[in-house]
C-alpha cells in the first residue's frame, strides 16, 4: 500500500488555476455573498493564485485553504472599499440587459425601511455575518456573543427582518 502525499502548495496553485469548476464557484460566492463584480472577482482569484503561490509546504485541505484564501481576500477588498468610502457596485449588475432600469429598487427600499425598525445589534451581526461575510465565530467574537447562541440570534434577526417585510 502507498501512502497518500499531501500536495504542495505550488501543486494546489496550479490545480486552482486549471479548474473551472471552482473557479466559477469562487466567483459566484463573491458575487452573491459579498457583490463583487465580475473583473474584481477575477482579480481576487489571480490574487488568491499568487498567495498560493507564496505559500511553503504541503496541504492537507486544498479546497479548504483556497477557500479561505480567497475568503480572506474578499473580505480585505470589501473593507477597503469601505474605508475609502466607496460603494461596490449592485450584484449582477453587468448581467441585466444594456438600457434596461435597476431591478428591485422597490425592494432595496422597503428593505432599508425594515433595517431600520429592527435593533442595532441585529443589524451589526447581520451585517457581520452577511455583508463583511464573517464566520459565525468571527460575528460572535465581533459582537461579544458567545458562540454556540449566535447562529440562533441571527435566525432570530432574520424573523424580525421579514415580518418587518411583510
Amino acid at each position: 500500500m502507498e501512502a497518500q502525499v499531501d500536495p504542495t502548495s505550488r501543486e494546489v496553485a496550479e490545480a486552482f488555476l486549471d479548474d473551472a469548476a471552482q473557479k466559477r464557484k469562487l466567483l459566484a460566492f463573491a458575487r452573491g455573498r459579498f457583490g463583487i463584480g465580475s473583473q474584481d472577482s477575477e482579480d481576487l482569484i489571480q490574487d488568491t493564485a499568487l498567495e498560493l503561490l507564496r505559500h511553503s509546504g504541503t496541504v492537507h485541505s486544498p479546497e479548504g485553504l483556497v477557500f479561505a484564501v480567497f475568503r480572506a481576500r474578499c473580505v480585505r477588498f470589501v473593507s477597503s472599499h469601505r474605508r475609502r468610502g466607496e460603494v461596490l457596485r449592485e450584484p449582477f449588475e453587468e448581467e441585466r440587459p444594456a438600457g434596461e432600469n435597476p431591478v428591485g429598487i422597490e425592494v432595496r427600499i422597503a428593505l432599508r425601511e425594515a433595517l431600520s425598525e429592527i435593533s442595532s445589534s441585529c443589524r451589526r451581526i447581520l451585517s457581520a455575518y452577511y455583508i463583511e461575510g464573517q464566520s459565525l465565530n468571527e460575528a460572535a467574537h465581533s459582537m461579544a456573543l458567545a458562540s454556540s447562541g449566535v447562529f440562533k440570534t441571527i435566525t432570530r434577526c432574520l424573523k424580525r427582518l421579514r415580518a418587518c417585510l411583510n
